[in-house]
């Protein structure tokens, strides 16, 4: 017969014990689960929509965009207009001034570390941007997640000015 030794056994309670809870939780906290965003999005809609209810379409009727989440809090969003014209030359440094305007006007991008709060709000951590104001800044968005429907608000829209709020929803991609 294999008897444990009295502290042999108080170890490996105490391991049992520490297995049984998950670090940092204290015993009988509970919290809600936070939405997981991982993965990878298609944008459904982007506008501006004003006090009277009118909305702006940013990037068209129909824009293209991808957003993706991982999961370690990393995050890449690009948006592009369908309708951009192409550029004459063929050649990104060789634009008119009709070109260039058109082409940062018909696209948004940014990347970064992103935070999602308990309370429904999502906060990108944005790195850099290709509108230059929103580099270095966090910009949190309220939001909702219904099945595979991401919902979002920006309240400071990099264009339509303090009275505009921007609406984007995002599918994910299957």
């Amino acid at each position: 017969m294999n008897v444990l030794k009295p502290a042999a056994a108080a170890y490996l309670a105490l391991f049992a014990l520490i297995l049984a809870f998950p670090a940092g939780r204290a015993v009988g906290q509970h919290t809600a689960a936070k939405p997981s965003l991982a993965g990878t999005w298609t944008l459904v809609l982007v506008d501006n929509v004003l006090p009277d209810g009118s909305r702006i379409h940013l990037y068209g009727a129909q824009p293209h965009g991808i957003l993706m989440f991982d999961d370690r809090g990393r995050y890449s969003l690009q948006i592009l207009s369908a309708d951009r014209p192409r550029f004459a030359s063929n050649d990104k440094s060789k634009g008119t001034a009709e070109e260039y305007q058109a082409s940062m006007r018909g696209s948004n991008s940014h990347f970064g570390r992103y935070t999602v709060h308990n309370d429904s709000t999502i906060t990108f951590h944005i790195e850099h941007a290709s509108f230059p104001n929103w580099e270095g800044t966090e910009q949190k968005r309220s939001f909702t997640l219904l099945s595979d429907e991401l919902k979002y608000t920006v309240l400071t829209p990099t264009s339509g000015g303090a009275k505009a709020t921007g609406e984007v929803i995002w599918k994910r991609a299957p």
